[in-house]
């Protein structure tokens, strides 16, 4: 038999969230936690526990056997993988007309829900992967690349670009065609890219050797995607590169009762 209990936080500013214990028994409640942290390929980073959609141990069963390895589904499809630093979650059940403290024991925790639907990307998207496994939406308005030749230096913004890539090693030359029909080649001016999110954290820095593949898409709500372009560096190219981080796991409270499901995001990224 499930028994459902109600997990209460101690703040009136809070954040539901269900979580899924090895042993079968299901938390939902609230936090008063606003944030995350991840330590990983962008260094240590915070993620606003509101754009959250789940939360799964790598490549394990639980928390415990991944070591704190996460990966850190967002609602708009962004893949976060790194190392949860002090995953605590302080809740209290309410039963019997009391507060009872718990402390959940995050090794056995096999995975974490928050309430709160997907959030599409409008018009072509780009998306970073790196060699740890992420995956993560940049907002092309506002992420430039810069690059330096013997013509000077330029810094459009993604938006402004057709096509970005490396034309071998990332560290190396690079070739920019902006939609306006100029072709840039040179180098980058720096040794990472600097990302600014739609979701997530403000911004990333990622860099130039754990770059993976720099994709241009356009996703539809129906779970469909289309490759405009795709440009794996020539270090790790596509045959070479991880999967996808996994996302299958034990999900106890499904995408009933607004739940967040990542299955239709996950099938857009495919």
């Amino acid at each position: 038999m499930w028994v459902l209990l109600l997990v209460a936080g101690c703040s009136t500013s809070s954040t539901p969230l269900g979580v899924t214990l090895q042993d079968g028994q299901v938390m939902v409640g609230e936090v008063t936690t606003a944030s995350l942290r991840l330590s990983g390929v962008f260094g240590e980073v915070d993620v606003p526990l509101s754009d959250v959609g789940v939360i799964l141990p790598v490549e394990a069963a639980t928390l415990g056997e991944s070591h704190g390895q996460v990966t850190v589904w967002l609602r708009n499809g962004s893949e976060f993988r790194g190392k949860w630093e002090n995953p605590e979650l302080g809740l209290s059940v309410s039963a019997g007309g009391e507060s009872i403290p718990v402390d959940l024991p995050t090794d056995q925790v096999q995975g974490i829900q928050l309430r709160g639907g997907e959030e599409w990307p409008d018009g072509s998207l780009y998306r970073i992967r790196t060699t740890h496994g992420d995956d993560v939406l940049v907002d092309p308005a506002e992420t430039r690349i810069s690059v330096k030749n013997a013509l000077g230096t330029f810094a459009p913004f993604l938006s402004e670009c057709a096509r970005v890539g490396p034309i071998g090693d990332p560290r190396g030359d690079w070739r920019l065609e902006l939609r306006s029909g100029t072709v840039l080649v040179g180098p980058l001016t720096q040794d990472h890219l600097v990302l600014a999110l739609p979701s997530g954290p403000e911004t990333l820095e990622v860099p130039l050797g754990e770059l993976v593949a720099i994709d241009q898409q356009i996703w539809s709500g129906g779970g469909k995607s289309d490759y405009l372009a795709s440009t794996p560096s020539a270090a790790q190219n596509e045959a070479e590169a991880p999967p996808l981080p996994p996302t299958s796991g034990r999900q106890g409270l499904g995408s009933a009762e607004g739940w967040f499901d990542n299955s239709r995001l996950k099938d857009a990224k495919r």
